[in-house]
């Protein structure tokens, strides 16, 4: 029989010897002994109940997962809320009420706390919240038209835009463009702060969507476990799902690029997902063992068509992760630290370049640099030749830019492509500040020249 310790202080140092012996009655008893003492903590429930399933008591299980639930959500930390939920189901799948456990409203008041700007599918904030106001905008609908300037000179490519309008900005955290700087053999899998995860491309997808949508993410989404060193995401294969890290940490590389991208709990992996009919474009790797939710593509698309401002946070979850993967993977931004890469990321605007528009002409300067999004573009010769489609996230004019000569190649939108502009005059306002940066692009193409951005038709 289980003999309670004579100090409170000795419950933890018990609970380790009795987990490192196998003694799991005994683990079970400590957890709930602990657990009694930080009532608020859900971690204790959470792992009580793993021990309780693993021992074969269920129903119990289930008991201390409900619990975990309902204290995940209530700080904030809705994906795990939805991941003790989905285990409730995998006991139980009964227990459907549950899901009306996992409640956004500690998440939401987060997000919204510290975000300056949101896009979200449900009500837009109070006028009378909490904390700095919180404006709300739709990538898809309030990101402007390229609109040929007929004053430009023959030999330029020019864009003008509506009087008494305002482009939409990207609103990166420095927590999304922070480099993880320990090596993926010392991580340790630590939970963030409720705060930290506010920031993160993950929450609106939780947090800023109907209920009934929250909901039907959780019940058609999949609970799933990867071993260390095993593939979460595996570059150029069919891109099927988007995964949330729930639990863990995971390291991502994409195609020749030399640093890797640490990932962990309110990442999202998989992201190309949310085009259409492409291929995973980098491999995510478990660093230890990670758990996180998986949520297919289809489903995605079919709540869309439920609910089209659904849509709109896809898309800005997408556009966030794109930007800040490239300020740092893309060598033409790596040079610089985290507060350069967040002032560059700052200088783009949100723009649509609909079907048909010629985003760079060949024989004309180009009038800014442009990173594309979502959409299709094609490559062309000066004599209309085509080239290939050119990948997402690929630069476009900086070299007609940084030459001041005209591009040798046309770049023209196939289908609507939403794109990051920085105007030419801001372009060179960032060079005269980092001349570096003109010399550090300037070896970049020389070693990579135009064949490196396109792909095969």
């Amino acid at each position: 029989m289980f003999k309670r310790p004579s100090k409170p202080t000795d419950f933890r140092a018990e609970l380790s010897r009795a987990l490192k012996a196998e003694r799991l009655n005994e683990a079970i008893d400590l957890y709930e002994l602990i657990e009694k003492r930080q009532v608020d903590e859900p971690r204790w429930a959470h792992r009580r109940g793993d021990l309780l399933q693993r021992v074969g008591r269920k129903a119990d299980a289930v008991l201390a997962y409900e619990r975990a639930v309902d204290l995940y959500a209530a700080k904030g930390f809705v994906a795990r809320a939805a991941a003790m939920a989905k285990m409730i189901l995998a006991i139980d799948p009964s227990k459907v009420e549950v899901l009306e456990r996992v409640d956004p409203e500690a998440a939401r008041k987060l997000h919204r706390q510290n975000r300056r700007v949101i896009v979200t599918a449900d009500e837009p904030p109070a006028t009378a919240c909490e904390g700095p106001p919180t404006e709300t905008q739709s990538l898809i609908t309030d990101a402007l038209p390229l609109i040929a300037d007929r004053t430009a000179r023959p030999s330029e490519t020019g864009f003008t835009k509506p009087e008494k309008t305002a482009d939409v900005k990207l609103d990166l955290t420095g927590v999304e463009l922070l480099e993880g700087r320990a090596p993926p053999e010392s991580l340790m899998s630590q939970r963030p702060s409720a705060t930290t995860l506010a920031q993160l491309p993950s929450m609106p997808l939780f947090a800023e969507v109907p209920r009934r949508i929250l909901e039907a993410l959780i019940r058609e989404s999949a609970l799933i476990d990867v071993e260390d060193g095993q593939h979460l995401v595996t570059s150029g294969t069919d891109a099927e799902a988007l995964y949330v890290l729930v639990e863990g940490n995971a390291v991502g590389r994409r195609g020749k690029d030399i640093r890797t991208l640490l990932l962990g709990e309110g990442d999202v992996a998989g992201v190309s997902c949310l085009l259409s009919n492409v291929s995973y474009g980098e491999d995510v790797i478990a660093c230890g063992r990670i758990r996180a939710l998986r949520i297919g593509k289809l489903v995605l698309d079919g709540l869309v068509k439920q609910h089209p401002p659904f849509g709109d946070v896809l898309l800005e979850i997408l556009s966030r992760r794109l930007v800040a993967t490239l300020l740092r993977t893309n060598p033409i931004f790596t040079a610089f630290d985290e507060r350069t890469r967040r002032q560059i990321a700052g200088s783009f605007e949100v723009r649509r370049a609909l079907a048909g528009t010629k985003i760079v002409e060949a024989g004309k300067r180009s009038d800014g640099l442009y990173l594309p999004l979502h959409g299709r573009i094609v490559v062309k010769r000066d004599d209309g030749r085509h080239l290939g489609h050119m990948e997402l996230g690929r630069a476009i004019g900086e070299e007609s830019l940084l030459t001041r000569r005209p591009s040798p190649v046309t770049v023209e939108a196939v289908t609507e492509v939403l794109v990051l502009r920085m105007p030419a005059a801001v372009f060179g306002r960032l060079l005269m500040k980092r001349p570096d940066v003109v010399q550090h692009i300037q070896i970049l193409k020389r070693r990579d020249g135009l064949t490196g951005q396109l792909r095969s038709r």
